[in-house]
């Protein structure tokens, strides 16, 4: 049998974890497909790879580093899109797969945006304005064309916007979004809460939205300059543009989906996506099969490896027992140990316990495996 390891299971998890953020902790807590650059050449001793231009995209070490100590600035989804029209409500709640019914304007929600036959095509961030939908999706253009065949059964349609996501996230984040609101008191806007900005020629949307388990924020506009005045003001803060390959690992850390991979060969049940599905919908939307699944007799746990970590679909041993497989791997960016998530046989989908990949110990640990900055920081106090 696999040897408990009750330090493993216990150490990483915050001692305050069940009084902060809990919709950190609901998740079965995204990366989504990384665009990394063309062609980027090192920065010697700088820590930085540059890129064509003014600003230089950080390693991946000071990518993780600025995630979790600062700020890291990257580009969210692949496009960003707007439900309009009589019936928009209609239209988006058909095609999310968590409930949007009681999401009220001027929030927003994630949710998995699913294919037909119920197997998942990505995530969307949706906020509801007062006047449409904007959906933040981060799935290929396949989706989007199947979208539109949906919405042509309604009074509705989707359009594309024109505009960028860009994604701020990290304990400093609120720092290098606070000079977008003006005379506003950044403190204020909450969680899932999202407000129109006109300040100084950006226009546009911020959100307060994350997917580390950091403070994040996220920035819809189509001002030409709000890239580099972001990516300006995280340098200011020591953070800057991070490397989008680090996103597997922070979001592994936190419990946030990390896709493809993630769903790759298994239900959302046993990758622990669920929760950007609402499993109790009664109502019909695309891929609503999905709520027929059966039972996981797998399940997927993250787990500490010594050293890289291996490569996806590396077989997990307990002993000479082969028990699942490394179903993502992250990259280590600099830190001590790989992590990894596991799709594991029932009973071993478990944290504490300590099992083999690759000849190394692999030490299956509850989520978040780490204790985020941010919940022991206050937004607006410098």
């Amino acid at each position: 049998m696999a040897r408990r390891c009750t330090s493993c299971a216990n150490r990483h998890r915050h001692p305050k974890a069940a009084s902060r953020a809990s919709h950190h902790l609901d998740q079965q807590d995204p990366p989504r497909k990384q665009h990394p650059p063309t062609s980027p050449t090192k920065s010697a001793g700088s820590g930085h790879t540059d890129t064509p231009g003014r600003f230089n995209m950080l390693s991946l070490e000071s990518s993780y580093a600025a995630l979790r100590e600062t700020a890291g600035v990257y580009s969210r989804g692949t496009d960003v899109i707007a439900i309009r029209g009589a019936e928009r409500a209609e239209l988006a709640s058909k095609l999310m797969a968590k409930s949007i019914e009681f999401v009220s304007s001027n929030t927003c929600v994630d949710s998995l945006v699913l294919n037909a036959d119920g197997s998942v095509a990505g995530t969307v961030l949706v906020i509801h304005t007062d006047d449409d939908y904007i959906v933040v999706v981060d799935a290929d253009a396949a989706w989007i064309d199947s979208a539109r065949e949906v919405a042509a059964e309604f009074d509705a349609e989707l359009v594309s916007t024109g505009q960028r996501a860009i994604a701020v996230e990290g304990p400093r984040s609120w720092e290098v979004v606070d000079p977008f609101f003006g005379d506003e008191d950044i403190a204020d806007l909450l969680l899932n809460e999202a407000n129109e900005i006109d300040h100084d020629g950006v226009t546009g949307i911020i959100a307060r939205v994350g997917t580390t388990a950091e403070f994040g924020y996220l920035l819809i506009t189509d001002a030409t300059n709000a890239l580099d005045r972001i990516r300006t003001e995280a340098e200011s803060v020591d953070g800057g543009e991070i490397d989008p390959a680090v996103l597997g690992r922070v979001r592994a850390e936190t419990n946030f989906p990390v896709l493809p991979e993630q769903a790759a060969d298994a239900t959302v049940l046993e990758a622990g996506i669920a929760w950007l599905i609402s499993m109790e919908r009664d109502d019909e939307f695309v891929g609503s099969s999905v709520l027929e699944v059966a039972a996981p007799v797998r399940r997927t746990v993250a787990a500490l490896i010594d050293g890289d970590c291996p490569a996806a679909g590396t077989d997990v041993f307990d002993g000479e027992t082969k028990v699942g497989r490394v179903q993502v791997a992250t990259e280590r960016a600099g830190q001590e140990t790989g992590l990894a998530l596991l799709l594991l046989d029932d009973p071993y989908g478990v944290p504490g316990l300590e099992l083999t990949v690759d000849g190394r110990t692999a030490r299956t640990v509850s989520r978040p495996c780490i204790a985020p900055k941010s919940w022991a920081t206050q937004i607006g106090v410098r």
